[in-house]
């Protein structure tokens, strides 16, 4: 167990319960998106950030009509951008406890890095740490979970936020999923069904 889950832990306790935590999370990231001085949720207007999480509203994707679904909240671990997009994981599209251990792996695998990078508590002033698009769809497609891997384009997010590195286990806890055309269900089917295979 690293730092995420230890964290994501002891936030359950000190909440009296796991539910506890998921909604004193998405309160401190309400709170602390408006408070500027904070630091550890800053609104942020540009590309993503690689390594970096990422909660922004999308409300018009491209081809929004053909679209089966699409997530208008998205909370993105950013991934390296391509094809003048930006891309990421939408963590609100993994299973909660899959997205817990992927989190908890990242930010072991990448903790030097990060530790060099997190001089600061604010989060726009903290560096970006290398994660590729590549690997992330490569990883996720041995768990059949290859869709959550999205690419987004720059000039269609609004009200974007990025969260400081210290913040992973709070923002793991939040639920921001704002499904359109699709059900959490039909989402969790999706997974289920490759396992079946």
């Amino acid at each position: 167990m690293g730092k995420i889950k230890k964290d994501i832990k002891e936030l359950s306790k000190e909440a009296g319960g796991k539910n506890n935590a998921k909604k004193a999370a998405e309160q401190w990231f309400l709170e602390s998106s408006k408070n500027i001085r904070e630091g550890a949720v800053m609104t942020y207007g540009g590309r993503f950030r690689t390594g970096m999480i990422h909660v922004f509203r999308y409300d018009s994707p491209k081809n929004e009509a053909t679209l089966e679904w699409w997530d208008r909240n998205p909370v993105v671990l950013a991934l390296d951008p391509a094809e003048g997009n930006d891309f990421g994981i939408n963590l609100n599209l993994l299973p909660v406890a899959f997205k817990e251990d992927m989190l908890d792996m990242v930010y072991e695998r990448m903790a030097g890095q990060i530790k060099s990078k997190t001089r600061s508590g604010m989060a726009i002033a903290q560096g970006q740490i290398p994660l590729t698009y590549t690997g992330a769809k490569s990883f996720l497609e041995q768990f059949g979970l290859g869709f959550a891997v999205r690419q987004y384009i720059p000039n269609r997010k609004s009200n974007q936020k990025i969260v400081n590195y210290e913040n992973w286990a709070r923002i793991a806890l939040c639920d921001f999923m704002e499904l359109n055309g699709a059900s959490v269900g039909k989402i969790r089917a999706q997974f289920r069904n490759h396992l079946k295979k």
